[in-house]
């Protein structure tokens, strides 16, 4: 696979991640949630987070095959940085 349809297929994943996290957040009920069902959330959020690092680290590494591309998606992922930072 040519390394430009790999970035096109990470920024796929990460459109996709982004898409259902939305959907879950906006389908969530507020009920009564045990420890497990937190630490599984809080561990599911920790490994969403790293992907989302490591699908940075590889848009700026093959920013010489589409740079347009590894901008969009590097300035998206800082702008979702830098919202989550606010209070």
């Amino acid at each position: 696979m040519p390394a430009y349809a790999s970035l096109a297929v990470l920024l796929l994943v990460l459109l996709a991640g982004a898409v259902g996290y939305f959907v879950g957040r906006g389908s969530a009920t507020q009920q009564a949630v045990d420890a497990r069902t937190v630490d599984a959330v809080r561990r599911e959020i920790t490994a969403l987070r790293a992907l989302v690092a490591r699908l940075k680290d590889i848009a700026w590494d093959q920013r010489e095959l589409d740079p347009n591309l590894s901008t969009i998606v590097i300035d998206e992922i800082r702008a979702h940085e830098k919202k989550e930072l606010e209070p």
